[in-house]
């Protein structure tokens, strides 16, 4: 009888193996054969699922993201207050940073640099749709919190651009040298320096 092939469990395979190659190798060094090796299968099974490299680097990034979004709406499922969903939103972050999934963190720097040299081609990694939907994301968080009376009355995009801006920042920084601070202890603190600020005060 022949074997089932479930089609979604190997092109998951596929991509957790490129971003593993990714961060060991760099994403300009990593050839498709690297990635079938570190899949355990066949570079001509790698084009079953896609046909170029770029469409692989774009596809792990939305995989890995996945991953990311998983935890981070997991986090926020069964809270009510918009103001802890806030607060979750960063410690849910933190989770991700102390989970198997730190490894990858590094490749990030590799995605952006990809999405931003690209931008002109076919390439559909696009990093403006990409800022815009965490923008988005913390933007209806911080309305939520407005509508409620939570924050001050402030600019939500804005104020959303900035905290996004942080967690970038931190993440940027500690990709390029790790000994600066603990990523983890950084985004706990994030939280309490620019939330706080927008808490209206009783």
């Amino acid at each position: 009888m022949p074997k089932v092939v479930n089609k979604q469990e190997k092109r998951a395979r596929i991509l957790e193996a490129a971003i593993r190659v990714f961060a060991e190798r760099g994403m300009n060094s990593t050839k498709i054969l690297d990635i079938a090796e570190a899949a355990g299968i066949g570079k001509g099974t790698v084009y079953e699922y896609f046909h170029s490299k770029d469409e692989i680097i774009s596809a792990s990034y939305h995989f890995f993201m996945g991953q990311v979004e998983s935890r981070v709406s997991g986090r926020l499922l069964h809270l009510q207050d918009p103001l802890d969903k806030l607060m979750a939103y960063f410690t849910a972050w933190g989770e991700v940073l102390d989970s198997e999934l730190l490894g990858y963190i590094e490749v990030l720097l590799d995605f952006w640099a990809a999405g931003l040299r690209r931008k002109e081609t076919a390439m559909t990694l696009n990093l403006t749709e990409i800022y815009q939907e965490f923008r988005l994301a913390l933007e209806s968080l911080l309305e939520e919190c407005l509508t409620q009376g939570k924050i001050r009355p402030v600019n939500t995009r804005i104020a959303a651009s900035i905290l996004l801006g942080a967690m970038d920042g931190l993440l940027l920084q500690w990709i390029l040298d790790r000994s600066v601070f603990d990523i983890k202890e950084a985004i706990a603190l994030l939280p309490s320096i620019l939330i706080d600020g927008l808490i209206r005060e009783e």
